[in-house]
């Protein structure tokens, strides 16, 4: 009769949220970020607790139920919520500040950068200039530029380095001092040890870094402070 089929009707639609959940949820475990779809997905599956299609209950059991379940998730909620208010700190770095300083008032607001994909990130939001490479990992593209980007912290010559920002469009490079050298608490974690296992051709070269000043004909000193330097490509 009528119940029946709205009884089918409804069950065709929890069906199919749940299948959307199954997809979000392996969404989420191929990649963490991803979870920003499954979280909301689950807080709507989470009222189902109160439908009497899934679970049978009296009124009564129902309030019940989800008291009990807003009970279990306020213990863990409230902690949370609690090492949260308790977190004090300020995120300061003057090195950074006075990088971005120098790029607002000194290159053309159409300048395009390329650096350490944090750095550029920021760069782009603090000066709205143009950059190459940004933290997007799940986008080939933008894995294979950044890699490209990212032989400013290799031992490669620095024509193959030019040539390879120029196919970029790149008229200004960053580069991190703490970047360049090998001075990190674990070996292999700096990136031109990265570098050695990926370019093994050039393994135990100097850092493109530390020769830069080779290569005048190719890159101008165009800032510098404590942490970063800025060339510009000829």
């Amino acid at each position: 009769g009528t119940e029946e089929r709205e009884d089918a009707i409804a069950q065709s639609y929890l069906s199919y949220h749940m299948l959307q959940f199954g997809c979000y949820l392996g969404m989420a475990v191929i990649l963490m970020r991803l979870k920003l779809f499954m979280t909301p997905h689950l807080c709507l599956l989470a009222s189902l607790v109160a439908n009497n299609l899934v679970l049978p209950q009296t009124q009564k059991s129902r309030h019940v139920i989800v008291f009990l379940l807003l009970g279990a998730m306020s213990i863990s909620g409230y902690a949370n919520i609690q090492k949260e208010l308790r977190r004090v700190g300020e995120f300061s770095s003057p090195q950074q500040e006075e990088l971005f300083l120098w790029v607002s008032r000194s290159t053309p607001p159409d300048a395009v950068f390329a650096g350490p994909m944090p750095l550029t990130a920021n760069l782009r939001l603090s000066t709205g200039r143009y950059i190459v490479n940004h933290p997007h990992y799940e986008d080939s593209g933008m894995r294979n530029r950044t890699k490209l980007v990212y032989q400013l912290f290799s031992r490669k010559q620095g024509e193959i380095v030019y040539n390879s920002l120029k196919s970029l469009g790149v008229q200004y490079a960053v580069l991190d001092k703490y970047w360049c050298t090998k001075s990190r608490p674990r070996t292999g974690c700096a990136l031109p040890e990265v570098w050695d296992f990926v370019d093994p051709d050039n393994s135990g070269k100097p850092t493109f870094c530390d020769e830069v000043p080779k290569y005048r004909h190719l890159f101008s000193a165009a800032y510098a402070n404590a942490q970063y330097r800025v060339i510009k490509l000829k």
